[in-house]
């Protein structure tokens, strides 16, 4: 019964959310008539309109470190409020994430059970929602400070796109919404992880100027450290994306998996 009344307030909170409109634009995850694959496509879209432009883009893929895990309840609950949500969700939700506890079993003994005073549970219908909410800041926080980018989340999944003439150019771009991202998370007790970062510039085969082809030792700041240009195709949210987009790796990987199947 539980379950039905988590999906039930679920199917409530995202109405509200989308009626409003209370989300950002560029958050895909948790949301009704959005997919996975509308945010590699409109990453796709931007290279490509750069292209047509004589630019290049480039994208930072980042990831929230233990993202359910790592929700702050009041952090939450001030969002909602802030945003206006119903007083009887946002007092369900209060609810729902109070007085939990967690329990382990190991060979089929039950240890002492530890309060839980962070984070939506992984399995609850409710939660991708409710983190849809935590994190809608975080791009409009960075895309008024760090003019001429976008971004595109996945529930936990972050991408940032930066189109414009040279990489020195894209790389500065990148790393401003590396700095501001780590920033805001932190304000909201969440992390990025840097071990899961990625980057990647995507060109034309022919027809750039030698100027704008990528330079992949080319290294974008991101924390303490430094992420360089994938010179292999990148996966990000299932597409295999190489430099050019001529999407050869994508191909055969999903024919790989089709033989496979078959045998």
């Amino acid at each position: 019964m539980g379950k039905v009344v988590e999906k039930v307030v679920a199917e409530m909170v995202s109405d509200e959310v989308e009626r409003r409109p209370l989300l950002s634009d560029g958050q895909f995850g948790s949301r009704k008539k959005r997919s996975v694959i509308d945010t590699a496509g409109i990453m796709i879209d931007r290279a490509h309109s750069a292209w047509r432009e004589e630019n290049i883009a480039g994208v930072l893929l980042r990831d929230i470190k233990a993202a359910f895990p790592s929700v702050a309840r009041g952090r939450l609950v001030h969002a909602m409020k802030a945003k206006q949500i119903d007083g009887d969700l946002i007092r369900w939700t209060e609810r729902f994430l109070s007085d939990r506890t967690v329990e382990m079993g190991i060979e089929g003994n039950v240890l002492q059970s530890h309060p839980v005073e962070a984070g939506v549970p992984q399995s609850s219908p409710v939660s991708p929602i409710l983190f849809a909410i935590h994190t809608t800041g975080l791009i409009k926080w960075v895309k008024e400070i760090v003019h001429g980018v976008e971004g595109l989340s996945l529930v936990e999944d972050l991408g940032w796109v930066a189109t414009r003439k040279d990489v020195n150019q894209v790389v500065r771009k990148l790393e401003a919404c590396a700095a501001e991202s780590i920033e805001w998370a932190s304000r909201q007790y969440l992390k990025v992880d840097t071990a899961k970062t990625e980057a990647a510039l995507f060109t034309r085969r022919r027809g750039h100027k030698k100027h704008l082809r990528p330079k992949l030792p080319a290294k974008i700041k991101v924390g303490d450290g430094f992420v360089q240009f994938n010179k292999e195709a990148t996966r990000w949210v299932g597409v295999w994306m190489d430099a050019h987009l001529t999407f050869k790796e994508h191909h055969n990987c999903c024919m790989k998996k089709a033989r496979a199947a078959e045998a």
